[in-house]
């Protein structure tokens, strides 16, 4: 089965062109498409999946390095708040907007409103960056995160902190030792998943939670055991 994906129109809006055009496929076709799909190799979901996973890690490196170079005064408490903002779901979802690439990927249903579905985007815009990385190595993700990012370093995070950071910080300075997270299943529509990771912090047994997307399910067992601690 032909996919038609407007690859100009792709590289015009992420200002990159890509020399290996299969990649626009790999992150373009999210794998609810494929597994509706059957005729479609399958190869794709995996691929897609993959680039996000390495998307993921090259954002975190290019966030992190910018930030520790553009505040030299931050200590590392008030850097990992200022990168939990810039990396987490809510704001990729916003930089996707911004690129529009909900009228670009490929789901499994025509009538679903992809505008409305945070993880589907977040996680095409890391698939995006892993593509990039594979295609024109680190300098050039660097500089396609750099263009989109810079804008917003000086975003100052809100008294509400994120559940995973708090709950780092506080791991950190009692124990010197990070929050376990690790995915238990994956379950749901391919549009909709319902993820379940288990987490293991301070001195709590292991606490499992869930959510729509891996974030989300780690930030939920966070929160849980924070609202414990709160309770002793």
């Amino acid at each position: 089965m032909n996919i038609k994906i407007p690859i100009q129109e792709i590289e015009k809006k992420l200002k990159y062109k890509f020399k290996k055009k299969k990649l626009i496929n790999d992150c373009f076709i999210h794998p609810s498409f494929l597994k509706k799909n059957k005729k479609l190799n399958n190869n794709f979901v995996h691929e897609f999946e993959r680039l996000e996973f390495l998307g993921d890690r090259v954002l975190g490196i290019v966030i992190a390095s910018l930030i520790f170079n553009k505040f030299n005064e931050y200590d590392e408490g008030t850097l990992s708040k200022k990168f939990s903002l810039l990396v987490q779901r809510d704001f990729l979802y916003k930089i996707a907007l911004k690129l529009n690439l909900n009228d670009f990927v490929k789901v499994n249903n025509k009538n679903f409103n992809l505008k409305s579905q945070k993880s589907i985007l977040s996680d095409t815009l890391e698939s995006i960056i892993g593509a990039i990385y594979i295609d024109g190595g680190f300098d050039s993700s660097r500089k396609f995160i750099t263009s989109l990012w810079m804008p917003y370093l000086d975003l100052t995070p809100t008294n509400k902190s994120d559940p995973k950071s708090t709950l780092q910080e506080v791991s950190q300075k009692k124990y010197k030792k990070l929050p376990e997270y690790k995915l238990v299943s994956k379950k749901g529509p391919p549009h909709s998943p319902v993820f379940t990771v288990s987490l293991k912090a301070l001195n709590f047994q292991t606490i499992k939670d869930s959510g729509h997307s891996i974030r989300d399910a780690e930030k939920n067992a966070a929160k849980k055991i924070l609202d414990m601690l709160d309770e002793q």
